[in-house]
């Protein structure tokens, strides 16, 4: 008898010319057909080794996300795999490294029933938490979209995805 994969699998990448250095990110999306969960987005920095594969931390990074939602190990180390060998694979095609923005995307879809107890939002958290940075020169007068201070007042800040900054602290 054979059994249906545990999860599908679909890499894909988008580029841009970068305004500044370049920003990398590798943003995982996971779906779950057979519950009534809704879909779960999770964007992690995206690091490689010389050789253009995925660096210790963003396999760490990526390991954590998806085992914390309840994709088994066997396939989170399948998903890995894979990744790397497709970043890999993306890095030395693009026309100049050090002047394109990269997102990797990978689209899981989870056939995991019993996969829902995770909320979106501690993983947001998490991936704000670890993504802290000092202001740069574009934003010395800019307000913080949370407490409306100046975001030079303060030391680390965090960018939401509407591309709004504020003060790490305020969350």
């Amino acid at each position: 008898m054979n059994h249906p994969p545990p999860y599908t699998l679909v890499l894909s990448d988008k580029t841009k010319p970068a305004s500044s250095s370049p920003k990398r990110t590798l943003t995982m999306k996971i779906k779950r057909p057979n519950t009534q969960q809704t879909p779960i987005t999770i964007s992690i920095a995206l690091r490689t080794s010389s050789n253009g594969h995925l660096d210790d931390a963003t396999i760490s990074d990526m390991e954590y996300m998806l085992q914390y939602h309840e994709i088994n190990f066997d396939s989170v180390t399948e998903i890995i795999d894979e990744t790397t060998n497709y970043v890999a694979g993306v890095i030395p095609t693009l026309d100049d490294v050090t002047a394109t923005d990269l997102d990797i995307i990978v689209k899981v879809t989870d056939y995991n029933p019993q996969a829902w107890s995770r909320i979106d939002l501690d993983v947001y958290t998490i991936d704000l938490r670890s993504n802290r940075r000092e202001p740069n020169s574009s934003e010395e007068n800019d307000i913080c979209a949370i407490c409306h201070h100046e975001l030079s007042a303060y030391g680390d800040l965090n960018t939401l995805l509407c591309n709004h900054s504020y003060h790490h602290q305020c969350i």
